[in-house]
């Protein structure tokens, strides 16, 4: 572990008028376990694009984002779950949501647990779980899917999952041409032959198509999902419909973060429906515990800590004992910071700094809707647990 903060930079005291003001305006509220209620202004369900964003490795926020994407389904019919997972992990998902392929389950989440990505945890399968029990009780037409907007993760899958669709790839070159980071262009080349292959084009393989692209461009990740999504929207896959997705914190940043601009910031800039019609929602920890994968030299252990909530020791958000103060232990709670007469400052719940990685507000003052719409808290949630 890296040196925890500084004393100075972890004082923090609440303030009792913003404080009150949060509790007079809260949205969702419930157990840290489940059973939330939600009580979103009506402009909320007019949006194109709604992303919740998380540090990953915590339950808490899985039970969020299911029960919010099954209120988004039956308040607005919302079936398209964008997903930070790539085109084929996506379309993985999606044959064990309509088939029940326990296999195909298993092969997505098999190369997060070994390759230590935080996404390798209980609480997501179980969140996946839900989405299928939850369409297993709808018409086709309202089952949710997961729309897969990512950079290629998994290349043995990317080669298996073509085989299956009867095209031709060598996934031992495409693994070998992996390595080399710095010089994609070979192992894009290898994988759009790989699609070009196949027997028909479909959605999945139009998105995987432009991936791959955008692979051999070195056009970066950030770029990569906003262009995919991009393309799902202006192709028609998308359209005019809704979507919703759980994120990492940085990927639903309205706007610039070190000097980068995250995924919906480039929405937001974009003259994509969803620029004038977006909400993001960030949700942070207290009380809590979180999952952190760990080379050792046992190998991988993936370690179970309560140090790296949003007061310290190795993390401070400006404003983190007034969220305490307005929230409680054991529960789920998002607020509405927006509404006129808000004595919120700008930077509140949105300064992050820690020791462990580098979080700096482009523009640190800016008005919080500058950069999300709604925050959140959690309190008491344990962690996100390695699969058996």
């Amino acid at each position: 572990m890296p040196a925890p903060l500084p004393a100075e930079a972890l004082v923090d005291q609440v303030d009792p008028a913003k404080a009150e003001w949060l509790r007079a305006n809260i949205v969702v509220d419930g157990p840290v376990a489940g059973g939330l209620s939600f009580d979103f202004p009506a402009d909320f369900y007019e949006q194109k694009l709604i992303l919740l964003g998380e540090s990953h490795g915590v339950a808490a926020p899985q039970v969020l984002d299911l029960e919010l994407l099954t209120h988004l389904n039956a308040r607005i019919d919302l079936t398209d779950y964008l997903a930070e997972v790539d085109p084929v992990q996506g379309a993985m998902l999606n044959r064990y949501l309509e088939t029940g392929d326990e296999t195909a389950l298993d092969r997505v989440f098999d190369y997060w647990s070994e390759s230590g990505a935080q996404w390798g945890n209980a609480a997501f399968e179980a969140k996946v779980r839900g989405v299928r029990a939850l369409n297993l009780t709808l018409p086709a037409e309202r089952r949710v899917r997961f729309l897969g907007i990512d950079a290629i993760q998994d290349w043995p899958l990317f080669a298996q999952w073509i085989g299956e669709q009867g095209g031709t790839a060598d996934a031992s070159a495409l693994v070998a041409a992996a390595v080399d980071r710095a010089n994609p262009e070979p192992l894009a080349d290898l994988a759009l032959a790989a699609v070009a292959s196949l027997p028909a084009q479909t959605p999945e393989t139009v998105r995987l198509t432009g991936v791959l692209r955008d692979l051999r461009a070195k056009a970066g990740r950030e770029a990569t999902i906003f262009n995919t999504y991009s393309r799902a929207v202006t192709s028609g896959e998308l359209g005019d419909r809704p979507a919703y997705g759980l994120w990492g914190v940085y990927h639903v940043m309205q706007s610039g973060v070190n000097g980068t601009q995250p995924f919906a910031a480039r929405v937001k800039a974009s003259d994509l429906p969803a620029a004038r019609a977006m909400n993001s929602i960030i949700v942070l920890s207290l009380d809590s515990w979180v999952q952190i994968p760990a080379p050792t030299p046992q190998g991988l252990q993936r370690m179970r800590l309560n140090m790296l909530n949003i007061d310290g020791p190795y993390v401070m958000v400006q404003g983190a004992a007034t969220l305490r103060a307005a929230s409680a232990p054991d529960r789920i709670t998002l607020f509405n910071p927006r509404d006129d007469g808000s004595p919120l400052a700008g930077g509140d719940f949105m300064n992050i700094r820690s020791s462990m990685q580098r979080f700096a507000l482009d523009e640190p003052t800016a008005p919080i809707d500058s950069y999300v719409q709604y925050v959140g808290v959690f309190r008491g949630s344990d962690w996100a647990p390695p699969r058996d």
